[in-house]
């Protein structure tokens, strides 16, 4: 366990994942991702902020035909839990229509800001929609939003590291830890 202070506040950290399992898994989504894409191009979409790190990770594991394309959602402000209110702050810049699309995202919680955000993609009619995230939450998960590729699985506890953050900090941790006290 580490200690670590912001705003005059001392937090705990436990790790979680280590950046060596974290690379481990991302070669493995890779070699899933390539094997379902045989033959595509995907047009690879970003989940701003937080997926920057795993997408960066990922793209360079993956073997297929990429382009990539970026969105910013928020959903957490600068709380440790989902508002419950989705502000796009940044769309796309390039058509989705006809083409294969994977959302890289970093983290899956309630499930609303994903559920949003494919129900906006779907309705630009990509030729396919799948979802990657870097960590399953299912113990807030109050929507079903299909996720085709899991890194990780986790019930419950507020995670920075690997480019989740707390209030934006916490971002550059190689690895993945549990914040105590939260």
């Amino acid at each position: 366990m580490s200690t670590v202070s912001t705003s005059n506040v001392k937090l705990s950290m436990t790790p979680l994942f280590s950046a060596e399992e974290i690379a481990a898994r991302v070669e493995a989504l890779a070699a899933q991702i390539d094997n379902d894409y045989r033959g595509r191009e995907i047009l690879m979409v970003a989940v701003l902020k937080g997926s920057f790190l795993f997408i960066a990770d990922l793209i360079r594991a993956i073997k297929t035909p990429t382009v990539i394309d970026f969105v910013r959602l928020a959903s957490y402000g600068s709380a440790t839990q989902s508002s419950g209110i989705i502000e796009a702050r940044k769309d796309l810049e390039m058509s989705i229509k006809d083409k294969d699309v994977l959302v890289v995202e970093d983290i899956v919680d309630s499930g609303l800001t994903l559920e949003s955000l494919r129900t906006l993609l779907l309705n630009r009619q990509p030729a396919s929609l799948r979802i990657c995230t870097l960590i399953d939450k299912q113990a807030q998960r109050v929507t079903d939003v299909p996720v085709d590729y899991i890194g990780f699985s986790m019930d419950d506890g507020f995670i920075v590291g690997y480019g989740l953050d707390l209030d934006e900090r916490y971002r550059n941790l190689p690895d993945i830890r549990v914040v105590e006290g939260t």
